[in-house]
């Protein structure tokens, strides 16, 4: 069993953080920093909407593969204070050098993947109420995209240049 030692972040430092130019979501309380990650489909707006907030039910409304849920456990790192994770690990708090940390194990990090934490649904920032995070499956043919540009191309070249 591997322990992680989780800082504890309140909202006021998961401020500073986006100040610090670092993308942090929330995901069933523990905190993420996605920075790094924006290269994802879909990744850069939809992480700009949920930085600093709560995207647990937008993470839980799409299916992740197991890979990528034990991926997520590369970007932890902290745990929300004042959450109900937080209160759960309350009294095996350390502090060190007056930041406080809770140590987690992966066990745990992974119950709470499969055990989605209930909260209300939030309202999408965007004109349209488009699915949040990254989409099912993206149903764009790519293929007879790239052969309608090709057949452009080359009926361009017979008709105006040749």
């Amino acid at each position: 069993m591997v322990v992680k030692k989780l800082k504890v972040i309140d909202d006021k430092e998961l401020k500073k953080l986006k100040t610090e130019s670092k993308s942090c979501i929330v995901i069933n309380d523990l905190i993420y920093d996605v920075s790094s990650f924006y290269e994802h489909p879909g990744g850069y707006d939809l992480f700009k909407e949920y930085e600093g907030l709560d995207a647990t039910d937008a993470f839980n409304s799409i299916g992740h593969s197991e890979n990528a849920k034990n991926l997520m456990n590369s970007f932890l790192i902290g745990i929300k204070k004042n959450s109900k994770e937080y209160k759960k690990k309350e009294k095996t708090k350390i502090i060190e050098n007056k930041i406080e940390y809770i140590n987690y194990s992966d066990e745990e990090i992974k119950k709470e993947e499969k055990e989605p934490k209930e909260s209300k649904p939030k309202e999408s920032k965007h004109k349209e109420n488009k699915p949040t995070l990254i989409k099912k499956e993206d149903k764009t043919n790519y293929p007879a995209v790239a052969g309608i540009i090709i057949l452009f191309g080359v009926a361009y070249y017979f008709l105006f240049l040749k």
